[in-house]
């Protein structure tokens, strides 16, 4: 009993402390809408990939936070893709972007994203129209 005003006190701070914050959980959805300039139609086979990816840090590779790959099917730009990136992996301070590529049968890259295209964080929205740029 003699100890009792002491050890309340100390039962709610050790509560208080071991209380662990949930996880925000659903995720985020990207529209992306993917074209080329070029007249041309690519014959079946050749693939578009698009990835969002953290590219916060100047000095090390991009992280990938999702990525999806869809056959072109011999269909014209542009080319529509929805991306979904959980909550739990999206950080406010981070910068996020947006790339898209199309590869040919034999896996040579044919078209490509020359510009940066912010998405989810700093004023960004979420939403991206890339017009990628044909490589020789």
């Amino acid at each position: 009993m003699r100890f009792l005003p002491l050890i309340a006190p100390l039962a709610l701070v050790v509560a208080a402390c071991s209380s662990v914050a949930a996880p925000e959980t659903g995720s985020t959805s990207i529209d992306v809408t993917a074209a080329y300039r070029e007249r041309i139609m690519l014959p079946p086979g050749h693939v578009l990939t698009v990835k969002v990816e953290d590219v916060s840090l100047m000095d090390a590779p991009a992280r990938v936070l999702a990525e999806t790959s869809k056959p072109l099917e011999g269909r014209g730009p542009p080319y529509a893709v929805i991306l979904s990136v959980p909550n739990s992996e999206i950080d406010a301070r981070h910068s996020y972007a947006v790339r898209a590529e199309i590869r040919d049968p034999g896996g040579a890259l044919r078209f490509t994203t020359d510009t940066r295209h912010s998405v989810l964080t700093q004023g960004a929205s979420n939403k991206a129209d890339i017009i990628m740029v044909g490589v020789r």
